[in-house]
């Protein structure tokens, strides 16, 4: 069957870098590539002739001392490659064949890197554009329908092609169910037989021949006890969900070299090009019409689009104009006249671009723009061994990406609707039972633009262990009070099913609008929301139970908003009674008098719970706190007592949704050898407190293993001016936003709207500014010292703002990941830090 047609999508903007440059001022280089001379930085371009219009291959960053011919990419290399940091000239070729180990790719004429690990050596696989050892896991991809009786699987990479026992040709190694929300087990649907006849489509492909064609439905397929061609065992996810009889959508693509991607769609395509309903191209005004590309860098005008020959037609190869860097892109198909491809976000994928790995902060950006909607905000957080970023504007889409950055795929949703009324609550929205979305502000109540229980605005991710199992947790919003749900998935698949969870036995739902916090401790979840109504009560709770597997959802049971005491053996969820606690409830003794009250962040130290707002600092005292109403002696204010503290008033805010680390008096807490580290945020400037729990070990509850009111110290105190604060000596530096720890370094980091983000970090346990480090390891003692990646990571304009970051362990190293933007109205740029 061939389909539609493809016309013109949206064109989103994207910042145009020249080379990846960014700017610095004026400075001198002395920075040579072969062919260049001596030459002048202006706007942060180094370039050998003196001019500032086209660096070319002479591009450098600005300040750099070398006299070496040195590259990271073959983007710098100008009809060369870049072959262990050096430009050398590319040998020609005609095919693969013609080429060495180093640069196995014969792409137009001339010997590159890798493309794909085909064309790599046994027991090597392409990652990064280069062949590297191959010591990961493969993992299920995609499944999909390209013909009526065949089902397609792809894996990450190339598999052991046979019919063995680890074979991907083994039609035992594979199960399909009804899809359901238990994505570890299969019971094979009675609709759905596989057939016996596997063909191999290319080494990471299979399709399974089909007796006949299947009934309409979505449908997962399991697949077990595969290896990949160097006998790695299959990893997570080992399933896909698919779509019999579903819209025409882009399922995924990835790089094909320096200027070509290649596209999967889920069904035939019509091969043109140029013609009505083509998929083809080879104009640049048609190609124009059907594709654009967004990203790291510009990529100039799509050359032409081919769509391959059967089996492979669906797939599309796309030729661009300038040369990928290694961030990521994302590539928008054209939804057409006649609607056959489904709209955002069926419509775009996400893939690596074919340049070096973006590995520091000066490097540029991961993404921008990642979800090619102007989103100006998201969550970043690690779930089952991969990074999770998002939602999407419109809270149907995120990416999952492995954790150094590559390997990204397009995840979409399936929210479970409540509709029961066992605990008090049934959800609201009357479209449907299963929902696209988490909710947009602006959405359409009761359509499937809103969530489940109409929540219409942006939603909080966190990932953690409930009942010994790791679940992706999303918070929606809802802008007019009411708020009942929080979601829960342990799938890890392209579509990510997330089973409901009643909370309305525990929440005064009138008032609550959104989530403030969110993290796992001890094995239970706490979630912490803001209220501004009537009195003020933030609301705490603690999430005991998990949905069951064979469940849609869970009816928690709770103890109510009345002051019922916390019983973890009759109840799912408990009101904590927060609005109850010294300084944190407008109830407490004192009273948090602000207008807006919640919950700024939930952390752990020494195995117990800790968290605070605008009106102070409270832990627990044991591992699984009850509420502040029934057991108060299982609380402790901690509020500092130090003149410093004293001195300033924490930040306030009016906002009950869209809460960003702007808006917190505490922006997080981490803890680095052995000590506790919060940022405050003043009305006169920010704070960086430490923890020294040894300072105070008495009377009862002080201990030595933790925080109590007098173990608090000022750390990074300022020089001049107001020497109650720690701004680094820059009084533009207005709040501290960023804090966490990346392997052996902890990170602090400034809004500053001014010049940009400014970004400091220290190998020690730190106590003054002389502890922390900025570009190029210069003291932040010294005057003059930017921020890592210079301040505004080069683009004052647009980086002012840092969102919540994620810090994770990849193997010998740690990478942070930092969302940034210029406040609303600015497309988020994910940055990253490799330690």
């Amino acid at each position: 069957m061939r389909l539609g047609r493809l016309l013109v999508v949206v064109v989103w903007g994207v910042a145009l870098v020249q080379a990846g440059c960014v700017g610095c001022g004026d400075l001198p280089v002395t920075y040579s590539l072969p062919g260049t001379s001596v030459g002048t930085c202006s706007d942060g371009l180094s370039n050998g002739d003196e001019t500032d219009v086209d660096c070319g291959g002479s591009c450098r960053p600005c300040g750099t001392d070398s006299h070496e011919d040195t590259c990271q990419s073959d983007a710098q290399c100008p009809g060369g490659v870049c072959r262990d940091g050096t430009c050398q000239s590319a040998p020609a070729c005609v095919s693969d064949a013609d080429c060495d180990a180093s640069t196995p790719a014969c792409i137009e004429g001339v010997c590159s890197r890798c493309t794909e690990s085909a064309q790599c050596a046994g027991g090597f696989e392409c990652r990064e554009g280069g062949c590297r050892e191959d010591r990961f896991a493969p993992r299920v991809q995609m499944a999909f329908l390209p013909g009526s009786a065949v089902l397609r699987v792809r894996f990450s990479e190339p598999m052991q092609q046979d019919d063995s026992a680890t074979g991907v040709l083994n039609p035992d190694n594979y199960c399909v169910e009804l899809t359901d929300e238990t994505p570890d087990e299969c019971s094979p649907s009675d609709a759905f037989w596989l057939g016996s006849v596997l063909t191999a489509v290319d080494p990471n492909t299979v399709d399974i021949q089909l007796p006949f064609a299947p009934g309409g439905g979505r449908y997962t397929v399991h697949v077990s006890q595969v290896v990949d061609r160097v006998n790695n065992a299959l990893g997570s996810p080992r399933h896909a969900d698919f779509e019999v009889g579903g819209p025409l959508r882009l399922l995924g693509a990835t790089t094909q070299g320096q200027n070509r991607v290649l596209l999967t769609f889920s069904q035939p395509l019509l091969p043109g090009p140029d013609i009505e309903g083509s998929a083809g191209c080879a104009s640049r005004a048609t190609c124009a019409s059907r594709y654009q590309l967004s990203g790291v860098s510009a990529l100039g005008d799509v050359l032409s689009a081919e769509v391959l020959p059967a089996p492979r037609d669906n797939e599309v190869l796309l030729r661009h104009e300038a040369f990928q860097r290694g961030g990521q892109y994302t590539v928008v198909a054209s939804i057409g006249v006649d609607g056959r491809l489904g709209a955002s976000p069926l419509d775009r994928a996400t893939f690596t671009g074919f340049g070096s790995l973006v590995s520091r902060f000066q490097d540029g950006p991961v993404q921008v723009d990642p979800f090619a909607d102007g989103v100006a905000s998201t969550s970043v957080v690690s779930y089952r061994g991969r990074l999770y970023l998002g939602t999407n504007a419109y809270g149907t889409r995120a990416v999952g990406m492995d954790l150094d950055g590559i390997r990204p795929d397009d995840l979409d949703f399936r929210f479970r609707k409540d509709t029961q009324k066992l605990a008090g609550s049934s959800s609201s929205n009357s479209a449907g039972s299963l929902f696209p979305s988490i909710g947009f502000a602006g959405c359409q109540g009761n359509t499937f633009q809103c969530g489940p229980d109409n929540e219409d605005g942006r939603a909080l991710f966190a990932s953690g262990s409930l009942d010994g199992t790791e679940w992706l947790m999303v918070g929606g919003t809802r802008s007019g009070g009411g708020l009942d749900y929080v979601y829960l998935s342990r799938d890890d698949d392209a579509t990510l099913d997330m089973k409901y969870v009643d909370l309305s036995q525990a929440l005064d739902g009138t008032s609550v609008r959104s989530f403030s916090a969110m993290g796992f401790l001890e094995g239970r979840a706490y979630l912490g929301m803001p209220s501004r109504d009537g009195s003020r009560r933030p609301e705490l709770l603690a999430l005991l139970r998990a949905p069951a597997v064979d469940a849609r959802g869970l009816e928690a049971r709770g103890n109510g908003i009345k002051g019922g005491a916390c019983k973890p053996s009759a109840h799912d969820v408990c009101n904590l009674s927060a609005h109850r606690m010294p300084g944190i409830g407008a109830a407490g003794s004192p009273a948090n008098l602000a207008r807006t009250v919640g919950i700024d962040f939930v952390g752990e130290f020494n195995g117990r719970l800790y968290l605070g707002n605008n009106g102070g600092l409270v832990r627990a005292t044991v591992t699984q706190p009850l509420d502040y109403e029934s057991a108060p002696e299982h609380w402790v204010s901690i509020t500092p007592s130090a003149p410093e503290y004293l001195a300033k008033e924490s930040v306030t805010t009016d906002k009950t949704v869209d809460l960003e680390p702007f808006d917190r008096a505490w922006s997080r807490m981490v803890v680095f050898k052995g000590h506790v580290y919060l940022g405050r945020n003043t009305t006169e400037g920010p704070q960086l407190w430490r923890c020294e729990p040894a300072r105070v070990s008495g009377p009862a509850p002080a201990t030595a293993e933790a925080c109590d009111a007098g173990d608090w110290v000022l750390v990074a105190a300022n020089g001049q001016g107001d020497t109650q604060l720690s701004q680094f000596d820059n009084p533009n530096n207005t709040r501290l936003t960023l804090l966490t720890v990346n392997r052996g370094h902890l990170y602090v980091g400034f809004d500053n709207a001014v010049e940009g983000v400014v970004v400091y970090r220290s190998a020690v346990a730190p106590a003054h500014r002389s502890d922390f480090t900025g570009q190029d390891g210069c003291s932040a003692a010294m005057a003059g010292c930017a921020g890592l990646g210079g301040n505004g990571f080069g683009q004052p304009s647009l980086h002012t703002r840092f969102g919540d970051a994620a810090s994770v362990d990849s193997g010998d190293h740690g990478v942070l990941y930092v969302p940034v933007s210029g406040g609303p109205g600015t497309p988020v740029r994910l940055y990253r830090q490799r330690d």
